[in-house]
C-alpha cells in the first residue's frame, strides 16, 4: 500500500463514521491519527457523548474484533486476560483467552478498576503481551492489530482509583469529545428518528489485515533532523517550564514524532512539516505533564502549558 492509497482509505473511513458520529470531524480525525499510529487512546469526557459509539463505529468499518470491558473494583486481572483451567479430558492446563484478546478494545471507566487489574492492562499496552501461569500470550501481529481504547469521568472520584503515571505514559492521546452544539444535537435527534431503532451497525469497509498495512504505510514517513530536534525541544521544555512539577518523559517524543507522521500520511505527504508537530503537541504531551501545586490551585491547566511552549520554542524554517 503507498500513501495516496492510505489517504483515500482513511477518508473513506472517516466519511462513512461521520454519517452517525455528528459534529465531531475533529475528534474522529485524531482518532484516526492515533489508529494510524498504532497508539492507545484516553477518552475524558462526561457521560453521553458517544464515547462508546465512536470506538465501536471504527472497529466495525475497520473490520476488527471489538470487546467492551466495564471495569469495577472488583474486577480481576483474570477477567482481563483469561485463566488456565485443568481439563480433565486432557489431564493438563488450557488456556480460555479474556477479552484483552480482541483488536480493539473499549476500557470502560478504567479509573474504577483497582491497581492490581490496571497494571494487568498496564502490561498488555505496553507489552503487547499478558503473562499468565508462566506462560507468554502475544495479542498483536502483522495481521492483528491491538488498540486501548480507555474512558474515564472527570467528574466521578468516589470509588475511583487515580491512574498512575506509567499507565497515563501509555497512552499516546488525551481526547475530549465535548457537547454538541444545537444544530448538531438536532441532528442527532433526526438521524434517530430516520432510523427507526437505538442501534446501528456501519458496513466493513476494509480488513484488519489492511489496517495493519495503512499503520505501516506510517512507518515510511521521513523525519529531518530538524524536525526531531524541534520534537526534542518542545519535550525537553515541559520539563523545565516553572509551572510544571513533572514534564513529558522521552515516549512523549517519540508519540508526538508517530502521531505527526501519521499526520503528514492523512494529508498525502511522506514527510513531517513542522506545522504537523505543532498541531499534535497538546493532543499528546499535554496529559503527561504534572503541574506543580500552586499552578494547580490556580487554575492552571496543562493545555496551557503546551500552547505557551509552543510560542517559545522556534520551529524550523525550512520544512
Amino acid at each position: 500500500m503507498n500513501i495516496q492509497e492510505a489517504v483515500d482509505t482513511c477518508n473513506t473511513i472517516l466519511s462513512e463514521v461521520n454519517k452517525h458520529i455528528i459534529g465531531k470531524d475533529s475528534v474522529l480525525k485524531h482518532v484516526m491519527l492515533c489508529l494510524l499510529a498504532d497508539g492507545h487512546i484516553l477518552f475524558e469526557d462526561y457521560p453521553g457523548l458517544a464515547k462508546t459509539m465512536i470506538c465501536r463505529s471504527f472497529a466495525s468499518v475497520l473490520g476488527c474484533d471489538f470487546n467492551r470491558i466495564q471495569f469495577t473494583p472488583d474486577l480481576l486481572p483474570q477477567d482481563l486476560t483469561g485463566s488456565e483451567i485443568y481439563n480433565q479430558k486432557s489431564n493438563d492446563f488450557e488456556f480460555k483467552p479474556g477479552p484483552l484478546f480482541a483488536d480493539i478494545i473499549l476500557a470502560d471507566e478504567i479509573n474504577r478498576a483497582t491497581p492490581k487489574t490496571q497494571s494487568a492492562l498496564l502490561e498488555a499496552m505496553g507489552e503487547y503481551q499478558v503473562s499468565i501461569g508462566g506462560n507468554t500470550h502475544q495479542l498483536i501481529s502483522d495481521e492483528k492489530p491491538f488498540v486501548v481504547v480507555a474512558t474515564q469521568n472527570p467528574l466521578e472520584l468516589e470509588g475511583t482509583f487515580a491512574l498512575p503515571e506509567a499507565q497515563v505514559d501509555r497512552f499516546l492521546a488525551k481526547i475530549r469529545i465535548g457537547y454538541p452544539s444545537k444544530l448538531d444535537e438536532a441532528k442527532i435527534l433526526t438521524n434517530r428518528i430516520d432510523r427507526k431503532s437505538k442501534s446501528f451497525t456501519l458496513p466493513q469497509i476494509i480488513t484488519k489485515g489492511v489496517f495493519r498495512e495503512m499503520q505501516k504505510v506510517v512507518e515510511t514517513v521521513s523525519v529531518s533532523d530538524e524536525i526531531k530536534s524541534y520534537i526534542v525541544d518542545i519535550v525537553d521544555y515541559t520539563r523545565k517550564a516553572p509551572q510544571v512539577r513533572v514534564g513529558a518523559s522521552p515516549r512523549g517524543s517519540l508519540d508526538l514524532m508517530s502521531l505527526a507522521r501519521a499526520n503528514a500520511v492523512l494529508k498525502g505527504r511522506d514527510y513531517v512539516i513542522p506545522h504537523d508537530v505543532k498541531e499534535l503537541a497538546t493532543l499528546t504531551l499535554a496529559h503527561r505533564i504534572i503541574l506543580d501545586i500552586g499552578s494547580f490551585i490556580a487554575g492552571g491547566s496543562s493545555e496551557e502549558i503546551v500552547s505557551r511552549i509552543l510560542t517559545k520554542v522556534d520551529a524550523p524554517r525550512k520544512e
